[in-house]
């Protein structure tokens, strides 16, 4: 087996292209390793730039996200890519005048309006559609915090008097759907409350404890296709009104929380294969904490597939604070086409960290057509990464905190993790703490 020494110079680098062929299915991994030699090495500061909010890249590159400081518009940009170059170490002085101003490098395409003057576009909400091009984006009024407690709605969770979701399609700025929430509360930070796989959105509203799955149509249209909450079947509203036995106030619990206590309850029931202690097993492990259980609520969701999900529950404080990290929660995989929770674990299960650890890939649930989100770099699928986690894992002084840590990052937050080739542990090995995320300065 001959191993071939990959070259600094990139001019080599292409001219060997020529000659050597890559494995089958090794065609991106090649390209991708070319930016070896395309490391960023000199930063320009104080460049004459729009006085705006930049939001971030697409996946693919093509765009650029930003919002106007009064948080009622939204510009998008297209890079001109590569402008400028200069001869070995770069200088400030080697550098042309135009090289400064932030239109040399970006090309605006347009401005658009999306909030109107009691809302706000949420600077933090962005969901990128790849086969389309299509934008997912999110206003909002303000947030109430003593508002009144209507029917089925979660007591201790604020409220908002609209969420609005907008799908725009980026190439020309077309406003093609939006879907609005009323006197609802949706986690709009670094896009929380909402997960998009492949053509399918899940919207988590967490006064009403509901997972509104929508999807998005070939022709741009928001079709909510499932809503799981007090009901989880299309016919399970019918069903009781036929039935006369129709919802009065509370006087049922929610479908998904039915679904949740009966898992727990089979399982409690089957740990214990003798019938004369199995009673009092129930009492001690389910009746004992039924009304910790009553009062879980869902926290966040996210797809694993098209049919599964994966839902946090946990306290009412917990899912309204960033800081969940010592709060009790459980994880369940829901498959929405049965109906049932499929397996169900604590945040502090060594069975679900040993599933994490080996099976990291199956978290992220990266859609089959994604041409960009499986290159992420991860424990499952880079030994480089593995070694990294392997060397935090032998620090923690306490395994169960550790694990705890590990799991408060699950369900992952959509589109959270760059793609880009400088962050493939495959190609760069940097540390993930020494990463600074600079911002845009504009010339005073």
């Amino acid at each position: 087996m001959v191993g071939f020494f990959r070259s600094g110079n990139l001019a080599s680098r292409v001219f060997d292209r020529q000659f050597l062929s890559p494995r089958p299915g090794a065609t991106v991994n090649t390209v991708r390793q070319f930016y070896e030699n395309l490391v960023p090495s000199y930063t320009i500061y104080d460049i004459d730039c729009p006085d705006y909010s930049f939001r971030k890249f697409t996946d693919d590159g093509k765009y650029l996200v930003a919002f106007s400081r009064n948080h009622q518009d939204l510009i998008v940009y297209r890079p001109i890519w590569l402008t400028f170059s200069c001869h070995e170490e770069c200088d400030s002085h080697d550098l042309p005048a135009n090289a400064e101003r932030f239109d040399s490098f970006f090309k605006q395409l347009y401005s658009i309006s999306l909030a109107s003057s009691n809302e706000y576009i949420c600077k933090d909400f962005f969901l990128y559609m790849e086969c389309h091009q299509y934008g997912l984006f999110a206003t909002s009024t303000a947030q109430s915090n003593d508002s009144s407690a209507t029917d089925g709605a979660i007591h201790g969770v604020p409220s908002i008097e609209k969420i609005t979701f907008y799908l725009v399609r980026l190439e020309d700025g077309a406003i093609l759907d939006e879907k609005a929430f009323c006197n609802d509360f949706i986690n709009l930070a670094h896009s929380i409350g909402a997960y998009l796989y492949e053509d399918l959105v899940c919207i988590v509203s967490l006064r009403y404890q509901t997972i509104h799955v929508l999807q998005i149509r070939d022709s741009g249209s928001l079709v909510e296709v499932r809503r799981i909450g007090a009901f989880c079947r299309e016919d399970d509203e019918l069903f009781l009104y036929s039935h006369g036995q129709a919802a009065q106030g509370n006087s049922f619990l929610p479908g998904i929380k039915q679904r949740l206590l009966s898992y727990i309850f089979r399982k409690t029931w089957n740990e214990e294969p003798d019938q004369a202690l199995r009673v009092q097993h129930l009492k001690k492990k389910f009746y004992f904490h039924f009304q910790d259980y009553v009062d879980l609520i869902i926290w966040k969701v996210q797809f694993l597939d098209r049919r599964h999900l994966f839902i946090k529950f946990g306290s009412v404080d917990g899912g309204v604070t960033r800081s969940t990290d010592q709060n009790l929660a459980f994880f369940a995989v829901y498959n929405m086409e049965t109906t049932d929770i499929v397996s169900l674990y604590q945040n502090s299960s060594e069975e679900l960290y040993s599933l994490f650890e080996h099976y990291y890939d199956h978290f992220h649930a990266n859609p089959q057509n994604s041409s960009h989100e499986k290159f992420i770099s991860s424990h499952s699928n880079s030994v480089h990464a593995l070694d990294q986690l392997c060397t935090i894992k032998n620090k923690a002084s306490s395994s169960s905190q550790f694990v705890k840590k590990m799991m408060a990052s699950l369900p992952y937050t959509c589109q959270s993790q760059s793609p880009s080739p400088y962050f493939d542990l495959s190609i760069f090995r940097y540390d993930e703490k020494d990463i600074v995320y600079p911002a845009i300065c504009k010339k005073k």
